[in-house]
């Protein structure tokens, strides 16, 4: 029981973790410690570049001049400015400056300051306004004390500016420090409709969004959507405190019963594993978690292709509190991700969205404008991310290997289809050589000339000797055919028994032989017999006898 409750905490935290939250963004991001380079700071001019140039506007830093100090004085119209450049989008929740202390011999400051951010999705610079002061930031009351703001709502930049004020003319020197985190969400922007306004008291508009708006529907920036701090329970709250985030809501009537549809572009295409939409349900103020939500994924965000995930939530008549209400979204893949909320009640009030995703890496091919995806059959089943994930190469492997792996299978199906052609060739010689007759198949008593017939002397071949004559000057000679070899006898399959060896043969006399002690050897066969003087001796055939004299 102990392990399960400590593996639901554990994944509880992981998934509060992965959406940035403004309270664990609070790092310092460099011009203290000089992780900001010189180059990457910047100033709209500089009394002295080498004593009090904007490399010298760090924070709890006395080098040479001791701060950056503008050419020209302070004034109401903000024109002087120091830039920081971090190349990414970065989280910025806190700024902090500081007058010009200089060993003691500084006496430069500036009372309140003013900030604009550059944001590529924007292309533009941005003036900065916080939900309770405004434009104005409060700065330094003497040359040594630090001066920190807390940014409400947070920014998200990747160039920043900071714009010494003054309500009337002085000289003013600046240090400065900047607080966050890089932006890992990797949301560039999100469009959607303006929120609406309830009776007079209550406008449930996204009041910090940063982007352009044509009067009905907000375009390429960010807001309360995702600045990552949650509206408080009851919607009336945040009209009636202040610096308390408020709800956006949309009213059922107005929309003529359509879904609300709000569309987020990201930095890069990345693989989503789920979207938290958090949601209010005071069902007694006719304000309710939305009935229905569907999600879209494009590449390019002019088609979204595949079918959508579907999300049907249950109707809680219970209890009003709001809700993070998660969606799984299986792996699916793009750079734009299109949410429709379907009305369950007459409002339905949003105060976050964030999602869990994380990069590709690899080429993605754009959707096709013209082309249309066939529909699932009833045995098909649709799988996350297939329609739209046209990955080229594999993970890790930018060289994009997989453009060839057409060509690759290509290939070996020709290799293959020459092996199985070899063998068959091979399988089908070997057949014709085991049908075809050997020596050894030739039947016993007959030889190979006997496999021939020879032309009789002194008349010519007739056509009866050969077969197929096409030269007359050559004949092919007639094979004789074959007869069928009778089976062996059943003796054969027996052992044989030993031979038996002939009978010594036995030489004998018809006469008495003479005692001359010389026998002569018996001549060869193809010699005539000996010729002896006197007497010849006789032979008998087959009887081997001797004659004497």
């Amino acid at each position: 029981m102990k392990e399960a409750l400590v593996s639901t905490l554990v994944l509880l935290w992981v998934a509060q973790i992965e959406a940035i939250e403004p309270s664990q963004c609070i790092a310092p991001l460099g011009m203290e410690s000089g992780a900001i380079r010189n180059e990457d700071i910047t100033a709209s001019s500089s009394f002295d570049h080498g004593n009090v140039g904007p490399h010298h506007g760090r924070v709890r830093n006395e080098l040479n001049g001791g701060a950056w100090c503008p050419q020209t004085q302070a004034t109401p119209e903000t024109k002087e400015w120091i830039e920081i450049n971090l190349h990414t989008v970065h989280m910025i929740t806190a700024t902090e400056t500081q007058g010009r202390f200089g060993n003691g011999q500084g006496v430069e400051f500036a009372e309140s300051y003013m900030l604009e951010y550059w944001r590529p999705r924007l292309n533009k610079w941005i003036r900065y306004r916080g939900r309770v002061n405004g434009e104005l930031i409060n700065g330094n009351i003497n040359t040594y004390l630090e001066s920190k703001t807390q940014l409400d709502p947070p920014i998200w930049a990747s160039k920043i500016r900071f714009f010494p004020y003054s309500s009337h003319k002085r000289t003013v020197c600046l240090r400065v420090e900047i607080y966050g985190c890089k932006w890992a969400d990797g949301i560039v922007s999100y469009s959607m409709p303006q929120g609406d306004k309830r009776g007079a008291n209550w406008e449930f508009y996204d009041t910090t969004y940063d982007g352009h708006w044509d009067g009905e529907k907000l375009k390429y920036g960010l807001g309360q959507l995702t600045d990552g701090d949650v509206a408080p329970d009851d919607f009336k709250l945040a009209f009636h405190q202040e610096n308390v985030q408020g709800w956006v809501g949309w009213k059922n009537d107005t929309r003529e019963h359509k879904p609300i549809e709000i569309t987020f572009e990201f930095d890069k295409v990345r693989e989503f594993s789920s979207v938290n939409i958090y949601a209010n349900n005071q069902f007694t103020k006719e304000v309710a978690v939305f009935s229905e939500a569907k999600v879209f994924f494009s590449v390019g965000g002019k088609r979204y292709k595949g079918e959508p995930i579907t999300f049907d939530y249950i109707e809680d008549r219970i209890f009003e509190s709001p809700r993070n209400i998660s969606i799984k979204l299986h792996h699916r893949v793009g750079r734009f991700v299109k949410l429709q909320l379907f009305f369950a009640a007459r409002w339905t009030l949003v105060s976050e969205i964030s999602f869990d995703s994380i990069p590709v890496n690899g080429n993605v091919t754009e959707e096709e404008e013209d082309a249309e995806e066939p529909p699932l059959q009833k045995d098909q089943i649709a799988t996350p991310g297939i329609e739209n994930k046209n990955i080229v190469s594999a993970v890790n492997q930018p060289t994009g290997l997989g453009q060839y792996l057409g060509i690759i299978v290509g290939i070996l199906s020709v290799l293959v289809v020459l092996m199985v052609a070899v063998v068959l060739y091979v399988v089908i010689q070997q057949r014709r050589y085991k049908s075809s007759p050997r020596p050894s198949q030739v039947p016993n008593g007959c030889d190979k000339a006997a496999l021939y017939r020879e032309p009789s002397l002194g008349r010519l071949p007739s056509s009866s000797d050969y077969a197929d004559v096409r030269d007359p000057e050559y004949a092919v000679p007639l094979q004789q055919p074959q007869t069928p070899r009778a089976p062996p006898p059943l003796q054969n399959f027996f052992p044989k028994p030993p031979p038996v060896p002939p009978p010594p043969e036995r030489y004998y006399a018809a006469t008495e032989i003479c005692n001359t002690g010389f026998i002569p050897p018996p001549p060869p066969l193809s010699t005539p017999p000996p010729v002896r003087l006197g007497r010849q001796p006789r032979y008998i055939s087959n009887t081997r006898t001797y004659v004497g004299p």
